[in-house]
């Protein structure tokens, strides 16, 4: 959930506490705006220690700074765990002082697509150094009064080149080079990864995104949040499936959709810095457990509209109306993906990406 007074509030908040409060800090680093507020000020107020939220825009933005700065709990995307993991930057988990969650608790679907993590070629066990936070997916949402769902799982991903329909497409190089390697992968019949794209791949992919390009197409991020709600400024966006169950609540005209032809599955799990010890250590497996508690878990990810790991979490709030089942369940189908870390693709995904935008 994306509310806008959230960060001036988790500033003023952190100031105050700073100034008055002789307790010991724990300090995590995560995303902007992932946590309820609510549920966080409902911790800290009872807590023996208090928590420090600081906040990065993007992987790229927190792999850039995380070595110059001491966190002591950091929540990042899969393909940036494993970068933090090839520079031995964390330690691993151990699961016996994760005293709320096993890993049995674990959503099917989640643990189909971290299954799938270890299984390939390159293997990667995100569950040795990472305790699950959040997942979802990247999809279409859309205004029903002006689309039709039945177009949108027509056309799916080229939705986005209709030049009748105003779009908001998502400006993020990653997530934008998916869409598009994965409408050329589906419309060319070709069985090959978005992480293993060849150079014609990534040339097609790019002329799609630069065709598609128009006055009727904006390349947006957070601006998705005034610009969904009632009266709608798009007719589709590309969204994050929490923030399209956040909209969807304030907005009861807006639908999600997750093209057949796939798309990219993210799992955002904390971990550990190998800089995190003695009773700073037992604090941050304490924080843990106190996220990934069953109740606690419901509380936090029914304020911040993210879908929870906890498969009973899941099911819950999906049972209480909380939030609908077609936008907040996150299903792992056969052609939807997670990112690998490549440095080398993703420095080629980033340029392709520039260019496109300055097309």
């Amino acid at each position: 959930m994306k509310k806008f007074t959230f960060a001036l509030s988790m500033i003023v908040f952190a100031v105050v506490l700073a100034a008055c409060d002789n307790r010991p800090v724990l300090k995590v680093y995560m995303p902007t705006e992932y946590i309820g507020e609510d549920f966080l000020d409902e911790f800290n107020k009872n807590s023996d220690y208090r928590v420090d939220i600081i906040v990065f825009d993007s992987n790229e933005d927190m792999l850039g700074k995380v070595g110059s700065s001491t966190y002591d709990l950091i929540i990042p995307s899969d393909y940036a765990i494993e970068e933090l993991v090839s520079k031995d930057f964390l330690q691993e988990i151990d699961w016996t002082r994760v005293t709320t969650m096993a890993k049995s608790d674990l959503d099917s679907d989640l643990m189909r697509a971290i299954d799938l993590l270890k299984e390939d070629e390159v293997s990667f066990d995100i569950l040795k150094y990472a305790v699950p936070y959040f997942w979802g997916s990247v999809g279409l949402l859309f205004d029903t009064t002006k689309i039709t769902r039945s177009e949108i799982e027509s056309l799916g991903w080229n939705v986005l080149t209709q030049k009748n329909r105003q779009v908001m497409m998502y400006d993020s190089a990653r997530d934008g080079m998916m869409i598009a390697l994965k409408q050329y992968y589906y419309e060319n019949n070709i069985d090959r990864s978005i992480n293993n794209p060849t150079d014609n791949d990534l040339k097609a992919a790019e002329q799609w995104l630069i065709n598609l390009k128009g006055s009727n197409v904006e390349f947006k991020t957070d601006e998705v949040f005034d610009n969904m709600l009632n009266p709608t400024k798009y007719d589709v966006a590309v969204t994050y499936s929490g923030d399209a169950v956040y909209l969807m609540d304030e907005n009861d005209k807006l639908d999600y959709f997750v093209p057949t032809t796939g798309s990219n599955i993210f799992i955002d799990a904390v971990v550990i810095p190998k800089t995190t010890t003695g009773e700073k250590l037992d604090m941050a497996y304490d924080f843990i457990s106190y996220l990934s508690k069953g109740e606690n878990a419901y509380a936090n990810s029914s304020e911040s509209a993210y879908t929870s790991p906890r498969g009973d979490v899941i099911t819950q709030i999906i049972a209480n109306g909380v939030y609908p089942a077609s936008s907040y369940k996150v299903v792992f189908r056969d052609n939807d993906e997670l990112f690998r870390y490549n440095a080398t693709l993703s420095t080629s995904i980033v340029t392709a990406w520039q260019r496109v935008l300055a097309a």
